[in-house]
């Protein structure tokens, strides 16, 4: 998807401006305090920052991280020109983010000049003969003129797309994956309108130590037949901490997992 970038005004360029982590952050909480979430690793030290290697292609950094166990807060987007990263981790602090993966790429220069108004002092050399009835002499002297100049000084301004994500650490729960409905075409695949499918398995969780794949369809929770994603949370509301059995479809096959929840 193509990424869409907020150009900050042409003055902001030459002056600065407020924060733009701050002024284009989009929240992906609902507006929740994280400091109120008990499901949070609360962090308790400064932010780190990450250098995300390519903005087009940061699903891959996502996907990282919450394969690691975080949860998106929120994200910045903008095009400015060159911001510190010291801006980021003000961001990440505000909102109590534990991690920041910051992207920055480069777009474009503005070249072109701007009048400056400075003070001009001339100062002028004079010389004459001066005459009496002693005699007369030659005389030195100077004078000054106070004024102002206008000169125009050249700048050449570069332009970057940033894109910033804000993650928190998130406590181990339940099975451990992200999941979605079935396709239409996984549909017709399995013969079969029920079931989820395993789209992330979070490592370390109980799904990953019993050996849950990406692409599995979980289409039995405790002996239940699961219709949908709906359907699927509603179950695991009530199973925090038990042991549970899953029948999962892989590869046309039928495997059966009993696995410990946290």
């Amino acid at each position: 998807m193509k990424n869409v970038f907020i150009l900050l005004p042409f003055l902001s360029f030459l002056w600065g401006c407020a924060n733009p982590y701050s002024q284009f952050y989009r929240d992906f909480t609902g507006g929740k305090n994280v400091l109120e979430n008990p499901d949070v690793v609360i962090p308790t030290g400064e932010p780190k920052i990450i250098q995300g290697s390519n903005i087009e292609n940061r699903e891959k950094d996502d996907k990282q991280m919450m394969e690691d166990g975080y949860c998106l807060l929120g994200a910045s987007c903008f095009n400015a020109r060159d911001i510190d990263q010291k801006a980021a981790l003000e961001q990440a602090k505000k909102i109590h983010a534990d991690t920041v993966i910051a992207y920055q790429q480069y777009t474009d220069t503005f070249s072109g000049s701007m009048p400056v108004t400075l003070p001009d002092t001339q100062t002028s050399q004079h010389s004459g003969m001066i005459s009496g009835y002693g005699g007369s002499a030659h005389y030195f002297g100077s004078s000054t003129t106070y004024g102002s100049k206008t000169i125009y000084m050249p700048y050449h301004i570069h332009q970057y797309d940033y894109y910033a994500s804000f993650w928190v650490k998130y406590k181990p729960l339940g099975l451990g994956i992200y999941y979605d409905d079935l396709t239409d075409e996984l549909r017709r695949e399995i013969g079969s309108n029920k079931g989820i499918r395993i789209m992330l398995v979070v490592k370390g969780s109980p799904a990953f130590d019993n050996d849950l794949l990406v692409g599995d369809v979980i289409r039995k929770f405790n002996d239940i037949e699961v219709i949908d994603i709906v359907h699927y949370q509603n179950i695991i509301k009530e199973t925090k901490g038990q042991q549970i059995k899953l029948e999962i479809l892989r590869g046309g096959k039928t495997i059966t997992k009993q696995i410990q929840l946290n």
